[in-house]
Formats: C-alpha cells, structure tokens, sequence
C-alpha cells in the first residue's frame, strides 16, 4: 500500500512546504502549484514510501534553467516524456517510479506534474533535501557516483543527451545549453537503484515538506513566531526591519548579494549572505547558522516566504533557522555544500550555534 495519495487538498501544504526548503530560493511555488492542480484535477497520485517497492529503480526529474522564465512559459504538457525515454533508451530500464532532482522549490512540485504525465508514481525522496543550485550539488554527485546519462529537452523534440561525464562537466554543459531551450528544460538522469535509495538520496524529503507545509498554514497575523518556529522545529534567528539589500552578479552567474536586518530587541544587525539561495547568517559580524542548514525570511504579519530575489528594504520580517538534512553534515560530503562551495570563505556552523 503507498504511504499515502496525493491530491488536490494537499497541494497548499506541498507548497508551502517546499517553498521553506528553498531557503528562499528554487522558485515561485504559486505558480508550479496551479500547475499541478491543472494536472490533477479531481485525481490523486501515489506517494510511495521507499520500503513500498520491492526492487527496480527509479528516476530523478525536474526543471534547470531560469526559473524568473518558468513564470513567464509554463509546461504545456509533455516535457517529460522525451527525456524518459532518452533515459530509458539508453539505459534500458524502465523506472518504477520518480524523485524530484530537490525538494525545495519547483522541482518539489513538479515531480508531481511529471508523475501525471508519466503514469508513474512518486517516492518519497530526492538529491538535495532543500533547494540548491548545481547539478553538482545532487547528493549523487557528492557521494563521487555519475549523474549520467542526462537528458535534457522540451516539449517541441529539442533534446540534449550526456553520457560518461563529470558533475561539473555535466553542470557546466545543460548551462550553456538552456538558451537554447528558451530558458528552462526538463531532466531527467540516471536510474538509481530502489536498494541503494538510503545511501544515494535523501529519505522522506517530499513527507517533510508536507508536515512543514501543515504548522506553516498555522502562521496567522496573531501567531507567535517563536511558536510557529517551534513547531516547524525551526528556531528564530530574528525579527526585525530589513535596513539594507545589496545584490552583485557572481562570475558563474548567479546572483549574489546580502540583506541586513536590524533586529526588534537590542538593535543587534543580522547579515544574511545569499546566492539563489540564503546561505549564511551572521549576528553583530559573528556566524551563527549556515549551509547545509536552511535559513529563511519570511513576512513577519502573515508567515509568507520572501525569497533572495525579492527581499526588499524596509520590509518587516523573521528569519528562521531550519535543521538542514543530516545526509548533508556527513564530513565526506558537506564540503560539497558548505559555505567555501559559494564562495563564502569560512566554516559551516554546526547545528545548535547560538544565536
């Protein structure tokens, strides 16, 4: 039996959630989840827990590109059947079922869209846990094992293979090659083995973003923060006024910038360093949570995420600290997705630093 169905009454509570595991990145979720309404209509679809299967493997999915561009020329159906079958094509297997490339962000949502489209249904994992921007960021990638073969194509036949490359080269590739897609494409990549799921993935991501989607609907203009926070078993780093937003372009490309809030109680300056995503946090210049944790801003009346690109001065927030996965503080691993891995030259701050 699968763990559970998914089905238009969850879809808020998906949303919501995999909106804070973008840690303020990965895309509007609005608009991926009026898509996935579309596509679900009156239905349902088959959430599966790993222990569910039996065997064969399963294929990670999503969207790469601009997401600024997702908004502006949605799915129209479609997209994922050509990447699949380029996958199934060369590999000969056909997947028992699918995970989201991340959690966090679109891509949260979409594996739902492509589940549709595919007849396939979806377990309950994926390669990040979160939001975050590389494909060489994929726990699979970090674990020193090949994304490919990768396919990547639109729903006009455009379609792009790799095949015995590198995660970076991989990376570097589909980057270039999203112009001409018109900014964004589908993906699809390797099988990954049902047996290997609890090495290779992070377990029970898609679960987790339906429990935090679940207490974060609680969030109303007379809640408490602090409770709230507590229960998305989140702590608050602090509440306070948005004084000042600087961005800059980074060489590869991505945005890059930092937000200061000037803190309700005592004055104190919170420092967030973001790219994509919020990375770092820093209280009167001294760290106090960062990548692989998950930190995020939210509107301090109603609860709603306020994402890196649209954080502005002047706005009246929380920030939240959210446990990362524990896959991701594995010392073989967090190097991957530490602070250095964005450019940010100091040490991941363990778990339970003091604000």
């Amino acid at each position: 039996m699968p763990i559970r169905y998914l089905g238009e009454p969850d879809i808020d509570h998906l949303a919501r959630g995999v909106t804070l595991l973008g840690s303020g990145g990965g895309g509007q979720t609005e608009t991926a989840a009026r898509l996935l309404r579309r596509s679900l209509g009156a239905g349902r679809i088959e959430l599966l827990g790993r222990d569910e299967l039996d065997g064969g493997h399963v294929v990670p999915v999503g969207l790469v590109g601009a997401v600024s561009v997702f908004t502006e020329r949605l799915p129209s159906g479609g997209e994922w059947a050509p990447v699949l079958a380029a996958i199934v094509e060369r590999t000969g297997i056909d997947p028992v079922g699918l995970i989201p490339i991340e959690a966090g962000g679109i891509n949260g949502i979409v594996v739902f869209v492509a589940a549709v489209e595919l007849g396939l249904p979806v377990v309950d994992a994926d390669l990040q846990g979160r939001a975050l921007p590389r494909l060489d960021q994929m726990s699979v990638a970090a674990l020193g094992e090949p994304l490919t073969p990768l396919a990547i194509g639109d729903v006009s036949g455009r379609l792009l293979v790799l095949d015995r490359l590198s995660a970076p080269a991989a990376e570097r590739i589909v980057r270039s090659a999203l112009s001409e897609f018109g900014g964004w494409a589908a993906i699809a990549m390797r099988p990954l083995p049902v047996a290997s799921l609890d090495r290779l993935t992070i377990l029970g991501s898609l679960s987790r973003a339906l429990r935090l989607g679940a207490h974060h609907a609680a969030w109303t203009r007379t809640a408490d923060p602090r409770e709230v926070a507590a229960s998305l078993g989140a702590r608050v780093l602090v509440t306070g006024r948005v004084v000042e937003v600087v961005r800059y372009r980074a060489e590869a490309g991505f945005g890059r910038g930092s937000v200061i809030i000037r803190a309700d109680r005592g004055g104190s300056l919170v420092r967030l360093e973001m790219e994509n995503e919020y990375l770092l946090a820093l209280v009167d210049g001294r760290p106090v949570a960062s990548t692989p944790d998950i930190l995020c801003v939210v509107d301090r009346a109603g609860g709603l995420p306020v994402s890196c690109d649209t954080v502005r001065g002047g706005a009246e927030v929380v920030a939240l600290h959210l446990p990362g996965p524990p896959f991701w503080w594995r010392p073989e691993v967090v190097g991957a997705v530490a602070p250095r891995a964005f450019g940010l030259d100091i040490e991941p701050v363990p778990p339970g630093e003091p604000a």
